[in-house]
Protein backbone atom coordinates (compact mmCIF):
# COMPACT_ATOMS: atom_id res chain seq x y z
CA UNK A 1 0.00 0.00 0.00
CA UNK A 2 3.28 2.33 0.71
CA UNK A 3 4.21 2.19 -3.06
CA UNK A 4 1.03 2.52 -4.35
CA UNK A 5 0.74 5.27 -2.43
CA UNK A 6 4.48 6.64 -3.19
CA UNK A 7 3.52 6.40 -6.91
CA UNK A 8 0.34 8.65 -6.52
CA UNK A 9 2.08 11.05 -5.16
CA UNK A 10 4.88 11.30 -7.47
CA UNK A 11 2.48 10.90 -10.40
CA UNK A 12 0.18 13.68 -8.51
CA UNK A 13 3.57 15.76 -8.19
CA UNK A 14 3.83 15.98 -12.06
CA UNK A 15 0.97 17.41 -12.81
CA UNK A 16 -1.96 14.66 -12.24
CA UNK A 17 -5.04 15.47 -10.43
CA UNK A 18 -5.01 13.82 -7.29
CA UNK A 19 -8.14 11.34 -8.41
CA UNK A 20 -6.37 10.59 -11.50
CA UNK A 21 -2.96 9.82 -10.01
CA UNK A 22 -4.51 7.81 -7.36
CA UNK A 23 -6.61 5.50 -10.28
CA UNK A 24 -3.14 5.58 -12.84
CA UNK A 25 -1.36 4.61 -9.25
CA UNK A 26 -3.38 1.60 -8.56
CA UNK A 27 -3.75 -0.09 -12.11
CA UNK A 28 0.38 0.13 -12.32
CA UNK A 29 0.32 -1.44 -9.04
CA UNK A 30 -2.25 -4.55 -10.03
CA UNK A 31 -0.54 -5.24 -13.28
CA UNK A 32 2.99 -4.68 -11.22
CA UNK A 33 1.61 -7.46 -8.78
CA UNK A 34 -0.36 -9.79 -11.46
CA UNK A 35 3.00 -10.27 -13.47
CA UNK A 36 5.09 -10.61 -11.00
CA UNK A 37 7.03 -13.97 -10.25
CA UNK A 38 6.32 -14.62 -6.22
CA UNK A 39 8.89 -17.40 -4.32
CA UNK A 40 6.43 -20.02 -4.28
CA UNK A 41 5.95 -19.77 -8.20
CA UNK A 42 9.60 -20.03 -8.53
CA UNK A 43 9.81 -22.92 -6.51
CA UNK A 44 6.64 -24.65 -8.26
CA UNK A 45 8.89 -24.01 -11.90
CA UNK A 46 12.15 -25.21 -10.12
CA UNK A 47 10.45 -28.52 -9.30
CA UNK A 48 8.67 -28.87 -12.69
CA UNK A 49 12.18 -28.03 -14.32
CA UNK A 50 13.79 -30.81 -12.20
CA UNK A 51 10.98 -33.76 -12.83
CA UNK A 52 11.63 -32.67 -16.72
CA UNK A 53 14.78 -33.25 -16.62
CA UNK A 54 14.63 -36.51 -14.79
CA UNK A 55 12.11 -37.56 -17.61
CA UNK A 56 14.73 -36.52 -20.25
CA UNK A 57 17.41 -38.39 -18.23
CA UNK A 58 15.31 -41.77 -17.75
CA UNK A 59 14.67 -41.56 -21.60
CA UNK A 60 18.08 -41.14 -22.49
CA UNK A 61 19.29 -44.03 -20.49
CA UNK A 62 16.59 -46.37 -22.17
CA UNK A 63 18.40 -44.86 -26.00
CA UNK A 64 21.54 -45.73 -24.67
CA UNK A 65 20.74 -49.34 -23.70
CA UNK A 66 19.00 -49.80 -26.71
CA UNK A 67 21.51 -48.60 -28.67
CA UNK A 68 24.45 -50.70 -26.87
CA UNK A 69 22.38 -53.53 -27.32
CA UNK A 70 21.87 -53.48 -30.90
CA UNK A 71 25.38 -52.43 -31.73
CA UNK A 72 26.91 -55.42 -29.67
CA UNK A 73 23.94 -57.67 -31.67
CA UNK A 74 25.91 -56.07 -34.56
CA UNK A 75 28.88 -57.35 -33.39
CA UNK A 76 28.23 -60.63 -32.59
CA UNK A 77 27.01 -60.87 -36.50
CA UNK A 78 29.98 -59.20 -37.89
CA UNK A 79 32.15 -61.33 -35.96
CA UNK A 80 29.99 -64.84 -36.95
CA UNK A 81 30.23 -63.39 -40.71
CA UNK A 82 33.70 -62.91 -40.46
CA UNK A 83 34.67 -66.42 -38.69
CA UNK A 84 32.10 -68.27 -41.23
CA UNK A 85 34.04 -66.17 -43.71
CA UNK A 86 37.20 -67.22 -42.39
CA UNK A 87 36.56 -70.67 -42.51
CA UNK A 88 35.53 -71.27 -46.14
CA UNK A 89 37.75 -69.28 -46.98
CA UNK A 90 40.48 -71.80 -49.21
CA UNK A 91 43.92 -72.59 -47.21
CA UNK A 92 47.10 -71.15 -48.61
CA UNK A 93 49.19 -73.85 -49.00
Amino acid sequence: MADRLSLAHAIENTGVARDAAEVIAGEIDELIRENVATKSDSTLLRAEIKADIAAVRAELDLVRHQLITRLGGLVVVVAGLLFAALHYWPPHS
